[in-house]
């Protein structure tokens, strides 16, 4: 059976948003798309930014955007 490679599995997310605290604790928040990740990576930026070493947003096993601790200082409020 020829499977259409736009077929989804309708549960399963098309991207990850990976927060590391400055303890090195990590957590994977599931996104529905790419566009919706880099949406809220930056609210959790401007809402957590001082807590976190790094924020990466990540769609099938490739980074699509990474910040480093010393990037989100930089951020503006």
């Amino acid at each position: 059976m020829d499977r259409n490679p736009d077929d989804t599995a309708e549960d399963a997310p098309q991207a990850r948003l990976i927060l590391v605290e400055q303890s090195g604790a990590k957590h994977e928040i599931p996104q529905p798309s790419p566009v919706s990740g880099m949406i809220e990576a930056e609210r959790v930026i401007q809402r957590h930014g001082p807590r976190l070493r790094q924020v990466k947003l990540v769609s099938q096993y490739r980074a699509i955007a990474r910040w480093k601790a010393e990037e989100l200082a930089e951020a503006p409020s």
